[in-house]
């Protein structure tokens, strides 16, 4: 019967190799170049590290003590390493700017710390840094002890620039879909859960003493990070940016408004606010399911920035959740109309505008506080 210690070898291991797969995998993909390979390294140190604990677990280790050295920097890579890719491919950056190295600053001058005492001590202080046999030195705790607080630090980052992408998004488009909020999210959710694992056991370490081995359940939840970031990752298309450019939107707008970032004039906002109402009336934009702010500045004749202003001010709506507004009270109106069922309530949805059904039920109950299934039911007990 296997014992523990060779079950927790083997999960390590296949979750070793499955991160230099997906290390192939992301060095192979053409789409968002840059972010993907930046996302590769980090897999591929994911996976060196599993290989390196797992050795540790079996006590393969002590043989190579150099290696324990190498392996308790690693933790201060991740932070940085998650934070950039996010960064990289919300931002739509194809080039490395050697000024992201300052990230990794802190990792480096962490390895330099563990390497001097490499050479200052006997194997045993190395080996004492995984398996803390006997007591270590205050300064060696206080590294191991920041570490997740680091990570935390560097994972609130991360989360606010998917929430602001997020925000970017409705602010531009009326469909999200295409963006693949939904890889973004996962990779930001699968840090946090790592990171909230690492900080727990480092705080039961912190109180029940050097019995306790944190980095054991720590590095099972990475092995599960990664086993689902293969499946998920096989299916992950491009994360697309900006498909209209804004400026040239401007450039169409037929009287060439300027504006300031100072704010607009409570009349010309109110006339602005009047044109878009009579342009979502007449003209129906919404019914174009890939509507970008762009696009409806160029048919209401004001720049982009003045537009997104008023309606997130005066209108107090992101563009996002104006246009499916609209969409919705479309959704209603061919329901009324539809008395007979003939249309599928997905087939209304799509009609009406929405671009998938997710973003078809989740507008629908924001607006409604009900599905389209009970809003058709409802309409039909009370005609």
């Amino acid at each position: 019967m296997l014992q523990y210690k060779e079950i927790i070898t083997y999960i390590f291991i296949i979750g070793a190799a499955q991160g230099l797969l997906l290390t192939v995998f992301l060095f192979r993909k053409k789409e968002n170049k840059i972010a993907n390979r930046l996302l590769a390294v980090t897999m591929f140190f994911f996976a060196i590290d599993l290989i390196l604990e797992a050795a540790a677990v079996t006590g393969e280790i002590k043989k190579y003590p150099f290696l324990i050295v190498l392996m308790q920097a690693f933790p201060y890579l991740y932070g940085p390493a998650i934070y950039l890719y996010v960064f990289f491919i919300t931002r739509g950056i194809k080039k490395f700017n050697y000024k992201f190295l300052l990230h990794y600053l802190p990792f480096v001058l962490v390895q330099i710390y563990y390497l001097f005492f490499f050479f200052l001590e006997p194997p045993s202080y190395q080996i004492n840094l995984v398996y803390v046999e006997s007591s270590l030195p205050w300064h060696v705790l206080v590294v191991s002890y920041i570490t997740p607080i680091y990570g935390g630090l560097y994972l609130a980052l991360t989360a606010y620039k998917g929430y602001k992408f997020n925000n970017e998004l409705k602010n531009k488009f009326s469909s999200i879909d295409k963006h693949n909020l939904s890889w973004i999210k996962f990779i930001i959710v699968g840090s946090i859960l790592i990171w909230i694992v690492a900080i727990f056991m480092t705080t039961l370490q912190i109180i029940y003493g050097n019995e306790i081995r944190p980095e054991l359940v720590s590095y099972l939840a990475i092995s599960v990070f990664i086993y689902a970031m293969a499946y998920k990752g096989l299916r992950q298309p491009e994360v697309v940016w900006m498909v209209a450019d804004e400026q040239s939107a401007n450039r169409k707008t037929k009287n060439n408004i300027s504006y300031k970032k100072s704010g607009l004039s409570e009349e010309f906002a109110s006339d602005t606010v009047e044109k878009l109402n009579r342009v979502m009336k007449n003209e129906e934009p919404y019914l174009k399911n890939d509507l970008n702010l762009p696009e409806l500045a160029y048919m209401v004749n004001v720049s982009t920035h003045n537009l997104s202003e008023i309606i997130n001010t005066k209108l107090n709506q992101n563009f996002y959740d104006f246009i499916n507004k609209y969409r919705v009270e479309e959704v209603k109106r061919l329901i009324k109309d539809d008395r007979e069922n003939r249309f599928s309530i997905l087939a209304i949805g799509m009609e009406a505008g929405f671009s998938s059904k997710s973003a078809f039920y989740s507008a629908f109950k924001k607006a409604t506080g009900i599905t389209p299934a009970q809003f058709r039911s409802d309409t039909r007990k009370n005609n």
